[in-house]
Order: C-alpha cells, then sequence, then structure tokens
C-alpha cells in the first residue's frame, strides 16, 4: 500500500475514534473534532492534593487548525476498559501547541489541566468575613461557576465528604496576592482537608444521562475517606503482565515505610486571656523498636499563629490533622500494572497477592493517591513510522512503553496502556500535610483605612481594637456578603489590634486610629488572616499636624509633638515641643477656654518658623478658672535655684527671714508686757515656724503607702518668698482669715490706709502699743470717739494729760466727778460740790456772785446691751446661702471655744439651736452622717 492510500485509509477510518481503544470527547464540540483530530498519545498524571497534568499528543490532517479554538474547551480522554466501558479522564485544555507537518499529516499536542489547576492564574486579594472554609470554598467555587460559562460547562464541586460541623466560623479569612488555587489549597491543607478531581459530575447531581457523558470534571473535598466510593474496577487482581490475560491486573506491587514523627505539638499565644493554648497528639502508629524510639525524638512542635483555633477542641482538632498527615507518609504502596478504570480517590480489593489475600477484607482494600496514565493508540505500521518521526521531529519526548520510532513487532493489540500508581490502605487519613513555611503566602506590610459605623469616628472594642478596609479590594468580590469586605464599614474586617511603644495592665501609650486615618498592617507569623496595626501614615487627604491651627511643613519642621481633633468638630488639644535653635520650649494645651502651660522660651505660634517673641520661662494661662492644690503645702518663691539645683523645697532664705520675723514679734511682744501691755500670742506663729524649718522630713520613700500616710500627716503649707518683694492688688474685695492667729510683722513699717473707713473690732480685747515716738490718734475730720462701753476708761501718762479744743468747751460728765491732786486735795462735784485740802483755798477772781440754787444736764451716752447669740443656718449648695434650699433635720455638732458641746437637729428652716453667752465665742459646726 503506498502512503497516499494508507493516509486515504487514515481519513477514513483512523480518524474515527469509535474503534480506538483511546478517544476524546469533546461534548458539544465532538461533531466538530470527532473527525478532524485523533489522539494518539497520553501521558497524563493526576493525583491527591496535584490534581490532573496531562499531554494528549494528537494527529490530523489539517495543518490549519486555529490553536485558540481549543484553548478552554472541556474534553474527556476516555479509556476503553478490559469490559468494554469507558473510564473517562477529564479536564480543560489549557495549553495547545502545533507539531511538525509533513504536508499531508500534522501533529498537535494538548495540555490537560483540571479547573482548579487552571486558576492558578487568578490571583487575587479579598476578605471573607464570618464563614467556614466550607463556606469560603463554596463561595469561590460558585463564583467561578457564575462568571465562566465554559468553566460551569465543564466543572463542579462536592462537598458531601466532609462534615460541616467540625470546622467554625472564622471572624475573617484572607487571601492575600495568592490565585484562588493557592488558597483554596492553602486552606485545606491548614484546615486537614483532602481534595481530588474525579470525572463526572458530583454524585446528588440529578442530570440527565446524555448530561452525564459531557466532559465535566468535578472537586472533591473529603475529611473522611470512608465516605469515598469505590472505583468502577472493583477487586483488582495482582499477576504477572501477560497478554493472555482475560483481565486488566497489578503486576507490580511494592510497599514502603519511612520514620515520621512521634509527636505533634502545638502552642498559640491567646491574646484575649494574656496565655499561651497548647495542644498535643501522639502518633498510634508502631514503628518498630528503634523506629519508635527515633520517632519520639522527632517531635513536630510548632508555635502557631496567635488564636489558631476557634476553641480548645478546634485547636485540638487542627494538631490532630498535623499528626495525621505525618501517619499518612508512614506507610505506602507504590505500584504498577494496565488496569484502566483505578482513579483517584477510589478505592479497589486487591486478589491474587501472596502476603496480602490471606488478610482481612479490610486489609484488603486501598486507596489511590496517585495515578499515572501512559498509552497510545496503535496505528498500521508506515503510520505510526511516519507519526513517530514528527513526534520525535516536535521533540516530543515519550515515556510511553512500546513507543519508539520502529513499531513493534510484538504488540499485536490495539492499544498500549500502562499506569503506575500509589495507594495506601483504606480508611487511612487522607489528611494534607500543612507547613506555614511553605504553604503561607509571601506576605508585607500594606496600608488600609480605617473604617467604623456610620457618623462614628472612633470605633474600637473593649481591648483597643479597630475596624480596617485594605485599599485596592474589588467590590464585586465582596457582593456575595453585601460588599462587606470593601464596603468602608466596620463590616470590612475582624477586629484588628493595634499596636503599641508600651501597652500594660490598664496603662500604656494608647492613641487609637481614627475612621479615615491610613494605617500600615504588617502579619503575625506571615499568616494573611492575623493581620495587626503597626503605624498610622500621612497622606493628602490627612496632612501632617499643624500645631496651634498656625503654619505647615517644611517651615515648621522645627516643630514636634501630638495634636488631637475634637470628635465632630475641630478644636484640639495638643502636646508640642519646640526645637527651633535658641528658642526651644514645650506646650501642654487645651483649645478649650485657650488652657496652656508653656515652658521655655515662648512665642506666638510659628509660621514658617517665625513666631513673636512672648517671654521666657514658665506659663499657665487659662480663660477659664484654675486651680492649684497640693496635699503636703506649696512653696512659691523667686529666690532661684539656676539649672535646677538643689532640693525641691529648699527655702534657706525664707528660713532666715521667718527666724528675723518671729525673733522680732517676740521680743516686742515681750517688750509690751513687760510695760503694761498685753504680751503677743506666738504659739501659733512658733508652731507654723516650727513646721516650715522641719518641712522636708515629711517627705517619702516614693511608695503609695507612704505617700498616702505622710499626706495625712505632712504640714499643708503654702509658703510665699519674694526676693523684691511682692504684690496682692484686686479691684474688689480682698479677704484674709485664719482659723487662729493672723501675724503681720514688719521689720520697719506696717503701714495700713484705707481710702475710706477703717474698720478694727476684735472679740476679746484690742490692744495698741508702741515703743519709741508714741501713738498718735488723729481725726482730721468729723468726732473722735472713744468708749469702754462695760469698763472704766483710763488715761495715764508719764509727763502730763493735755485736754483742750479749739473752739466750744470741754465737756466732762459723770454721776461724780472727783479731781484729786497729789497732796490730797480735792473737789468732789455730784450731790453737790466739796472741796478739801489741807492747805489754803485760794480764790482768785474780779468779782463773786453768788445766786440761789441752780443745775445743767448732760446727755446720757446709752451702750447697747444686744447679746452675742448666734445660730447657723445649713443649706444644700447653691449660688449663696440665702437662696440655697434649706437643709432640715440634718443631725449636727457644735464646739466652743470653751469645751461645751451642743448637738441636735436642724429646723424646717435649716436653722440651729441658739447658742447663748455673755462673750464672744469661736465656734466650730460638724455636719453628722446619717446612721445606716
Amino acid at each position: 500500500m503506498s502512503l497516499a492510500d494508507t493516509l486515504q485509509a487514515f481519513a477514513s477510518s483512523a480518524l474515527n475514534q469509535s474503534n480506538r481503544a483511546i478517544r476524546l470527547n469533546w461534548g458539544k464540540a465532538q461533531s466538530t473534532l470527532d473527525e478532524v483530530l485523533v489522539v494518539q498519545r497520553i501521558d497524563i498524571k493526576e493525583g491527591l492534593y496535584t490534581g490532573i497534568e496531562g499531554h494528549l499528543t494528537c494527529l490530523s490532517t489539517r495543518s490549519d487548525l486555529p490553536l485558540k479554538a481549543f484553548l478552554g474547551l472541556p474534553v474527556a480522554v476516555r479509556l476503553v476498559t478490559d469490559r468494554g466501558a469507558l473510564h473517562d479522564i477529564c479536564g480543560l485544555i489549557t495549553d495547545v501547541r502545533a507539531g511538525q507537518s509533513d504536508g499531508s499529516l500534522a501533529t498537535y499536542q494538548l495540555t490537560l489541566r483540571d479547573a482548579l489547576s487552571v486558576l492558578e492564574r487568578r490571583v487575587n486579594t479579598r476578605i471573607f468575613r464570618t464563614k467556614s472554609v466550607l463556606d469560603v470554598i463554596e463561595t469561590l467555587l460558585k463564583e467561578w461557576q457564575s462568571k465562566s460559562p465554559a468553566l460551569a460547562r465543564a466543572f463542579d464541586f462536592d462537598l458531601s465528604a466532609t462534615d460541616r460541623s467540625r470546622y467554625p466560623l472564622r471572624e475573617m479569612t484572607v487571601q492575600f496576592n495568592e490565585s484562588d488555587a493557592d488558597f483554596i489549597r492553602r486552606l485545606c491543607r491548614r484546615e486537614g482537608i483532602a481534595w481530588f478531581t474525579a470525572a463526572g459530575k458530583r454524585a446528588q447531581d440529578t442530570s440527565s444521562a446524555r448530561e452525564a457523558s459531557l466532559p465535566i470534571h468535578t472537586l472533591v473535598f473529603c475529611d473522611d475517606p470512608m465516605k469515598l466510593p469505590q472505583a468502577s474496577a472493583g477487586m483488582v487482581r495482582y499477576h504477572r503482565e501477560a497478554a493472555t490475560e482475560e483481565r486488566d491486573g497489578i503486576t507490580l506491587w511494592s510497599t514502603s515505610q519511612q520514620i515520621v514523627s512521634g509527636s505533634v505539638q502545638r502552642a498559640s499565644a491567646d491574646y484575649k486571656s494574656g496565655k499561651m493554648a497548647q495542644s498535643s497528639q501522639i502518633s498510634i502508629l508502631d514503628q518498630g523498636e528503634a523506629g519508635n524510639d527515633l520517632a519520639q525524638l522527632l517531635a513536630d512542635n510548632v508555635i502557631d499563629v496567635p488564636h489558631a483555633g476557634d476553641s480548645h477542641d478546634d485547636y485540638q482538632r487542627l494538631t490532630t490533622a498535623r499528626m495525621l498527615s505525618h501517619e499518612l507518609q508512614a506507610a505506602s504502596v507504590e505500584g504498577a500494572g494496565g488496569v484502566r478504570d483505578l482513579a483517584v480517590g477510589r478505592w479497589f480489593e486487591l486478589t491474587g497477592h501472596p502476603e496480602i489475600s490471606h488478610q482481612t477484607v479490610e486489609q484488603r482494600q486501598f486507596m489511590i493517591t496517585r495515578l499515572h496514565h501512559r498509552g497510545q493508540n496503535n496505528l498500521p505500521k508506515e503510520l505510526n513510522e511516519r507519526a513517530q518521526w514528527l513526534f520525535d521531529s516536535s521533540r516530543w519526548s515519550s515515556s510511553v512503553p512500546g513507543a519508539s520510532s520502529v513499531a513493534d513487532p510484538m504488540a499485536t493489540s490495539d492499544t498500549r496502556y500502562h499506569n503506575s500508581f500509589s495507594c495506601v490502605r483504606r480508611g487511612v487519613a487522607l489528611t494534607p500535610a500543612y507547613d506555614p513555611r511553605i504553604d503561607l503566602p509571601r506576605v508585607h506590610p500594606i496600608t488600609a483605612w480605617v473604617v467604623g459605623p456610620q457618623n462614628e469616628e472612633v470605633h474600637c472594642d473593649e481591648l483597643g481594637r479597630i475596624k480596617v478596609q485594605l485599599q485596592g479590594l474589588n467590590p464585586e468580590d465582596h457582593a456575595h456578603a453585601q460588599g462587606a469586605g470593601a464596603s468602608g464599614t466596620d463590616a470590612d474586617s475582624a477586629y484588628v489590634r493595634v499596636s503599641s511603644s508600651w501597652a500594660g495592665n490598664g496603662y500604656g501609650h494608647d492613641t487609637l486610629p481614627r475612621v479615615g486615618m491610613e494605617v500600615a498592617l504588617d502579619f503575625l507569623n506571615g499568616d494573611p488572616d492575623k493581620m495587626f496595626v503597626t503605624g498610622v501614615l500621612h497622606n493628602g487627604p490627612n496632612m501632617p499636624a499643624t500645631f496651634s491651627h498656625t503654619g505647615a511643613l517644611p517651615g515648621n519642621r522645627f516643630l514636634s509633638g501630638m495634636k488631637t481633633k475634637e470628635i465632630k468638630a475641630n478644636r484640639y488639644n495638643q502636646l508640642r515641643f519646640d526645637d527651633t535653635p535658641g528658642q526651644i520650649s514645650s506646650q501642654l494645651a487645651s483649645e478649650h477656654a485657650a488652657s496652656e502651660l508653656n515652658l521655655g522660651y515662648l512665642t506666638q505660634p510659628r509660621t514658617d518658623g517665625h513666631g513673636q517673641a512672648r517671654g521666657e520661662g514658665a506659663e499657665l494661662r487659662t480663660d477659664a478658672a484654675a486651680a492649684l492644690r497640693a496635699a503636703q503645702g506649696i512653696l512659691l518663691t523667686t529666690y532661684a535655684r539656676n539649672k535646677a539645683t538643689g532640693q525641691m523645697l529648699d527655702r534657706e532664705e525664707l528660713n532666715q527671714l521667718l527666724g528675723q520675723c518671729t525673733e522680732l514679734f517676740k521680743s516686742l511682744g515681750d517688750y509690751a508686757g513687760q510695760h503694761g501691755g498685753k504680751a503677743a500670742d506666738g504659739a501659733g506663729q512658733n508652731a507654723l515656724a516650727g513646721a516650715f524649718k522641719n518641712w522636708d522630713a515629711s517627705s517619702t520613700n516614693g511608695s503609695q503607702d507612704s505617700a498616702a500616710a505622710t499626706a495625712t500627716a505632712a504640714p499643708a503649707i503654702l509658703a510665699f518668698g519674694a526676693v523684691t518683694g511682692s504684690v496682692a492688688v484686686t479691684p474688689k474685695t480682698q479677704l484674709t482669715y485664719a482659723g487662729e492667729n493672723i501675724d503681720q510683722v514688719a521689720q520697719q513699717h506696717l503701714q495700713l490706709m484705707s481710702g475710706q473707713r477703717f474698720n478694727a473690732t476684735a472679740g476679746q480685747g484690742m490692744q495698741l502699743f508702741a515703743r519709741g515716738t508714741g501713738i498718735q490718734a488723729i481725726a482730721a475730720e468729723g468726732p473722735m470717739l472713744l468708749q469702754a462701753q462695760n469698763e472704766a476708761l483710763t488715761a495715764n501718762a508719764q509727763k502730763g494729760v493735755k485736754i483742750s479744743t479749739n473752739e466750744n468747751e470741754v465737756l466732762i460728765t459723770a454721776p461724780t466727778i472727783r479731781l484729786v491732786a497729789e497732796d490730797g486735795s480735792y473737789i468732789k462735784i455730784g450731790a453737790g460740790v466739796t472741796m478739801g485740802t489741807k492747805g489754803d483755798i485760794k480764790l482768785l477772781s474780779a468779782s463773786h456772785q453768788w445766786g440761789g440754787p441752780s443745775t445743767e444736764q448732760a446727755t446720757k451716752t446709752s451702750f447697747s446691751n444686744a447679746p452675742t447669740d448666734q445660730r447657723f443656718r445649713l443649706h444644700y449648695p447653691g449660688e449663696s446661702a440665702d437662696t440655697a434650699p434649706a437643709a432640715a433635720n440634718q443631725s449636727y455638732r457644735i464646739t466652743l471655744d470653751d469645751g461645751r458641746v451642743i448637738e441636735g437637729k436642724s429646723d424646717a428652716n435649716g436653722l440651729t439651736e441658739l447658742v447663748k453667752d455673755d462673750a464672744m465665742r469661736i465656734l466650730k459646726i460638724d455636719i453628722l452622717k446619717p446612721a445606716l
């Protein structure tokens, strides 16, 4: 037969796949491609966790086939089994190569992949909220089907071999710059879920028989191998390879074992409890005496990401999954043969093996985990040689048994097929290995926006965690969750921890990022699900701080610090440091009432680095009220301690002045007492001077207990010391009050001036004593009045008493008036006039007039006898005591300075009992708490 005749025969029969043992099913494209392309050689690998990858080497009489027409087409490689059934291997065409052609015969090589492998080329970043791992997988796979009709026609998925109750909802699962395929594989490896590709639609599908024959493959997920079905091969016999066998069999069976870790230990930080969650699992494998000894040394100890498990039980499940993945590697079987209807994820029963046949049925059942198909269709010798030459010219190397440039004369069958496989005993967990060092995607710091509920500027939980929105996410990817992940709301992420320079129990440095701020995110342990905020970044919408709302960078580059913003307003609080050369300062300020503490070189707020000078030193100012409160005293002094030398309460100069004061006070007071005056009461001054001198002795060691004890015992002194004088002025009333004494002492003059009246009142007597130039009491205008309303008025002088008036008269009136001279001579006026002397009485006058009786009356001064009786009025706080509500029925205790105590309850008007006494008394009142 000539080559032309051979090619003609090829066109009429060889391209008709109905009589070939290896066929292609193109589904809806079958009628178009069935007579155009025939598969000659296959090399296909299937595997648990790896999917499908195969090369289909084909022949055609056309060299002009459009390659892109094949891309994405679903196809089933159909193997005719030993019982005449068809066993499919389904996938998608992802790569097409045109090989050599001799003008009559053309070659093509197609690459077959499963859908999951195809999706390795779809890279994305997205967030899934409050979904379990199976929810995430299901969401992704359904999206594939909805977005790609081509994929929907060729692909299905099956979760029926998993137990959804085992997988808790995760607050946040992140796909981070990784392909959909890698993302799904990572999730499955972490959770201990096996996956593989099976031909046909999922078992629960109710499609018609015609639809079931379409080249569809299903991505199967499994966490229980006992839920997986038996392979269509059923029972498979082990025997030597021979052409006379009626049934396909296994011709090579090789078992292997290896040492694996004997234990798994995991630790995961739980930041909510502040403890490490611990989980461990011991292997139940018997690896032999020496093997067990080594296995216990080969512990798989890993520190997991924080909060790796949803609960203790969930974390134990993950730890057990790590152990099961080790045990899966401990023992396996490598086999080879010609059984065409073996399939990954399906089990078979082995018969005829001398070592296995006598074991129980369960021990003879094995699960396929890897399968490598190699085969070729047999062609007429002349055509086969031509095809092989074209394959070699295209450099498509072949690992197919029997393939060579010359047809094997021993090959009498219509097909050549061989496979190799790996399997484990049925029931062994098919748990994949998970190594975060390998399986986690490469992460790097990224930025995000802080988000929160509408109208909230600061949003956090009790741990100070915030919500963020990753930048650049596609809203379409998050439509399944009503936009959560890319909505700009608090639904976009789980709560994310915020890094701080200091974080303790109830103390630390906490500045929560606010909604709208841009933050930098990093990932704990390199896990995309464990993001945390490392810092906050300025950007165009969020420019650097303008301290005091003035200036900008780079002009104010010497300013640094912290400036906050009032929630839902624009006022600020700030801690500002100014490091301008020669003009350094710091400021703690609140825009409320313009309250500021300014230290250093004070200036107006700077613009472009310049600000008008305001002074140097320290300034505390506010437009509202200010209070300075110290339980252990306050020292205000202008005596310098340059560069903060000495102790805090250094006051040597004040002690010296106080010593001079007490000495002068005592000496003059004693002098007055020695000369008929009242000696000064120095007890209060001496006590105060002693406390002031020993002020330092009350300092503490810094502990809380010692500080509290000292606060009650330390003298709460308010001390002023001014080097060049002090001024206290007010246009209104100035009040000075002391519960005991007010001692005013001057080394030179004590001068009291009043523009109108000068009132001096004393409850227990008043004394004026002067040494030196005497006392002058002058009324420049108006009368001068001296009264002793209850006792005598005495005027004594060493050298005489002079009473005179320039006008009117000198009137002396009394019930009896006596004038007594030193020699005893006297005149007594009252009830008549009586004169007496032991000497002469001389009356010298120009004339004498004697008449009848005559008298005059002088106005008698009346004195008030009003008592000193007083009572208190108890009232609640108010603007004034007169308008505040009365505190009725309140228990009180009044203590008098003579020791008497009066107790009672206020009346309906808040008034206490009347306190009566002939003399003025000092009273103290205590409001008593009601008995419980």
